[in-house]
């Protein structure tokens, strides 16, 4: 079988079986089987539950403990990112900046709006 169909079909797959709107969940004993699902063990099932009448109202039902794992993960890795980025900048600090300002900032697009409401928000430790 085909990789790219054999996705489709999975998430196909996911949809029929861990999309719900709410109606499924309220007027049906789905939330409570759900919940049982969680109850003994830790998985990592995960259930979307969303309002037939506002997709953008739609939230994730899964395991507190598996919820948890999620969080220390990406905790522990933003703590890697930003140990990383220190270090590449303790490597470069010393660096010279060899290249035009304009050259470097070719192509990006700007808004001077933009900047000032950002420069709006940085915060500046004044020790």
């Amino acid at each position: 079988m085909d990789i790219k169909k054999n996705g489709t079909l999975s998430h196909l797959e996911f949809l029929k079986e861990h999309v719900f709107g709410i109606t499924d969940i309220t007027r049906k004993n789905k939330l409570s089987e759900i919940l049982n699902q969680f109850s003994g063990k830790e998985t990592s099932e995960i259930y979307v539950i969303q309002n037939a009448k506002n997709k953008d109202a739609a939230g994730v039902l899964a395991d507190v403990e598996y919820f948890k794992n999620l969080l220390e993960t990406q905790r522990i890795f933003e703590g890697l990112v930003d140990a990383y980025m220190e270090q590449v900048t303790m490597e470069r600090q010393n660096d010279v900046a060899d290249i035009e300002f304009t050259k470097a900032l070719e192509g990006e697009e700007f808004s001077f709006d933009e900047i000032l409401a950002l420069a709006a928000e940085v915060e500046i430790d004044e020790d």
